[in-house]
């Protein structure tokens, strides 16, 4: 009866809250690697990148892309390598491929109808952008920075080769660049690995907050004289029938974009000499030619993001053991040589430096309890251990043998 009665144990459970939703499946996310020649990307897709990396050009062009299936903690992705770009820019076949995934992926809006070659990828655009920057050569890469916030997509920016960067005394404060791009930054050392998984998590969380990169107009003086410009083409015909951030096209248009203006001729011959009256209007009062001033407008702002985020210190500070761990076996230069360096002294420790231990002391240990004998049991079980140990020095056969004999 008492048995019966008796309370159930109380069991406690916790419970781990998980922001979704969750990224699996067919709703993983797609994220794009862009960034100039030279900054990284590809090292850090090959950190990355599991065996099955699949490769393809984009439409119409000579240029690869890889991509391949990544896990970020119980989130799903697939991470594509796009080409490196200089600018989105009057850009070339090659470029404007890249440029028309970022803008739509497969989803091609009216204005590409007439295009045989068909979307550059066959799959959707990516839901996330990470720009790989090199921090050596920051003021260059924040020019592509702009220009890759005018998609309105969510971005991050991975401040990549910091190492090298304090190696040469330049630091680069990412809080205050990230507070005036409206981006997240995050400093990676791509050969190394260092950052990355920040910078994968990083990137979800944009997504799953739905952050936006803070709109960069050009500036003020040039702005005011593109009003009526941008009055005309955020039409709604107009929108539609590109599918791009108005900012975007009218920057493209007034700086004189071949394919956008192409494209606009085509499909809405009729607002032609409006527009071109309005660029003509636009470029009276400027000190150079619209196009000039607009790239000369960008050149500057990203001059200013540069000065504001980064500062002049010593050279090598803070480089210590560590460091130089990092850099002889993650490094694919010296990895390989700082592997075969630790596998020989292992072996050198085995085969040599412990059989000069072992003959050193076994000897001493035989001698010493010779002539113990115990009369207690744990003084029998300490004989026991003892004459265990010492076993080795009483074997010829073992302290004769040669190293892999």
């Amino acid at each position: 009866m008492r048995g019966a009665m008796a309370k159930k144990p109380t069991v406690r459970t916790t419970t781990i809250p998980l922001r979704g939703p969750l990224f699996r499946g067919e709703r993983r996310l797609r994220i794009a690697l862009v960034g100039l020649p030279g900054s990284g990307k590809s090292s850090l897709f090959s950190a990355v990148s599991s065996t099955s990396v699949q490769t393809a050009a984009l439409a119409g062009t000579q240029r690869a892309y890889d991509e391949c299936a990544v896990q970020i903690g119980l989130d799903e992705a697939r991470v594509i390598n796009l080409p490196s770009v200089r600018s989105l820019r009057h850009a070339e076949d090659d470029d404007r491929a890249t440029l028309k995934y970022l803008l739509w992926g497969d989803e091609r809006p009216s204005v590409t109808a007439h295009e045989p070659q068909g979307p550059p990828a066959p799959f959707a655009p990516p839901d996330v952008i990470v720009q790989v920057a090199d921090a050596t050569m920051l003021e260059r890469h924040l020019e592509l920075t702009l220009e890759l916030a005018q998609l309105a997509r969510p971005l991050v920016v991975a401040l990549n080769k910091m190492d090298e960067a304090q190696d040469r005394g330049l630091y680069v404060n990412g809080a205050v660049l990230a507070a005036e791009l409206g981006v997240p930054v995050v400093p990676t050392v791509a050969v190394m690995g260092h950052g990355i998984s920040e910078l994968f998590r990083t990137a979800v969380d944009v997504v799953r907050d739905g952050a936006r990169p803070r709109p960069q107009p050009a500036s003020r003086h040039i702005a005011e004289r593109l009003q009526p410009l941008a009055a005309l083409l955020g039409a709604a015909e107009i929108q539609a029938a590109f599918r791009v951030p108005l900012q975007l096209l009218i920057t493209h248009v007034a700086e004189g974009d071949r394919y956008f203006a192409d494209e606009l001729a085509q499909h809405f011959p009729d607002r032609l000499p409006e527009v071109r009256r309005l660029l003509a209007a636009a470029a009276q009062t400027l000190p150079r030619p619209l196009p000039d001033e607009l790239h000369a407008d960008r050149h500057h702002r990203a001059a200013l993001l540069y000065e504001a985020a980064t500062s002049l210190g010593p050279r090598h500070a803070g480089r210590g053991w560590r460091r130089w761990l990092d850099e002889m076996f993650l490094s694919p230069r010296w990895g390989f040589v700082g592997s075969i360096a630790v596998f020989a002294a292992v072996l050198f420790v085995v085969f040599y430096v412990s059989t000069w231990i072992d003959a050193a002391t076994t000897a001493r240990l035989v001698a010493a309890v010779s002539g113990w004998q115990p009369e207690s049991a744990w003084g029998v079980v300490a004989r026991a251990v003892a004459d265990a140990g010492a076993a080795g020095a009483r074997c010829p056969a073992r302290r004769d043998r040669a190293p892999f004999a």
